[in-house]
């Protein structure tokens, strides 16, 4: 199973962002970290966002980031529609933006008015 977890991961961001949004959809939760303290993990902005909030399709995927990283995190889900409705809200507001699925290689970055649109295109 890992094999096909790191095929996956290997993939380019744009397949990460569909296979994101199909388990999404159908699961009605999305995948972070957070550490002992209850912090959110959250990874360095680009030139448009203080901060990114990496978000996972699974919770397999997101314990995978967490084993890789130096300061201990566990992966824990929310409902979708807390992250849309409650946590990208606040998120925004403290000038970060979602990162789907993220990878080494690249990252899809989405703020809530594009993550909002895509679930509620999926759900017509």
């Amino acid at each position: 199973m890992k094999f096909i977890k790191k095929i996956m991961l290997n993939r380019p961001a744009e397949k990460r962002l569909v296979y994101f949004y199909s388990m999404v959809a159908t699961d009605e939760q999305v995948w972070l970290l957070e550490n002992k303290h209850g912090d959110l993990f959250v990874t360095e902005g680009d030139e448009d966002y203080e901060f990114l909030l990496p978000v996972w399709p699974s919770r397999s995927f997101a314990e995978m980031e967490a084993a890789n990283l130096k300061k201990s995190y566990k992966a824990f889900n929310m409902p979708l529609s807390q992250f849309i409705d409650h946590l990208l809200v606040d998120l925004e507001e403290d000038g970060g933006a979602a990162a789907i699925f993220p990878s080494e290689k690249d990252t899809m970055v989405q703020t809530r008015k594009e993550i909002k649109e895509i679930i509620d295109q999926m759900n017509d």
